[in-house]
C-alpha cells in the first residue's frame, strides 16, 4: 500500500468515527438535530476526499496493480 493510500484509508476511518458521534447524538434524549447534520454533512466531505484520494486515476487499477 502506498502512501496514498494509506492517507485515504484514515479518512475512510475518520468518516467511521464521525458517523460513530452522529449515531452518539441521535441517541441522546434530546438530540439536536443541528449537530447531527452538520457531522454528516462533515461525513460526506470527507467521504469525497477519500473517493478522489483512493480512486484517483494515477495508472493504476482498482485491484492495485499497475
Amino acid at each position: 500500500m502506498d502512501f496514498t493510500d494509506q492517507m485515504a484509508t484514515k479518512l475512510l476511518a475518520h468518516a467511521i468515527r464521525q458517523l460513530g458521534q452522529a449515531v452518539n447524538e441521535t441517541l441522546c434524549v434530546t438530540p439536536d438535530r443541528a449537530i447531527v447534520r452538520a457531522v454528516l454533512q462533515d461525513v460526506r466531505n470527507t467521504l469525497a476526499e477519500f473517493e478522489d484520494a483512493y480512486f484517483d486515476d494515477s495508472g493504476t487499477s482498482d485491484t492495485g496493480e499497475p
